[in-house]
């Protein structure tokens, strides 16, 4: 079973014509260890997400970062679902998932706020 490690890159974008006040990009590669010539090495799989260093608070930016990330480790095919929890395990001790919505967190067991008659078309719960 391959084992799998992050690798973050720090790199400074050089499209600001001052390239010494450009900001930096904080770029996470995906390795995997394997062995080569019976020693151990990392091999580069991918490059899963990265995002600005002065945008790590934003909490708007390290949701483009999970999701950028996300759908990177859903094209992988060889990895395993543990192994996406994994990574994505070690990923969240680095950049901190996004929180949940309001409207993910509601129960669908709390009662509609309106009937109609016969089958519901649409469900709406109350909040309160």
């Amino acid at each position: 079973m391959p084992e799998f490690s992050l690798a973050w890159n720090r790199r400074r974008l050089t499209w600001y014509r001052r390239s010494e006040s450009a900001p930096w990009q904080l770029e996470c590669i995906l390795c995997e260890r394997v062995l080569l010539e019976g020693r151990p090495q990392l091999r580069i799989v991918g490059r899963l997400a990265g995002l600005l260093e002065d945008e790590l608070d934003n909490p708007a930016s390290r949701d483009q970062f999970w999701n950028d990330a996300r759908r990177k480790l859903g094209k992988l095919r060889r990895l395993t679902q543990r192994d996406i929890l994994a990574i994505e395990t070690m990923l969240a001790k680095r950049i901190p998932k996004p929180r949940m919505p309001v409207a993910a967190k509601l129960s669908t067991t709390q009662e509609p706020a309106f009937k109609s008659e016969g089958r519901p078309t649409a469900l709406c719960y109350n909040v309160a």
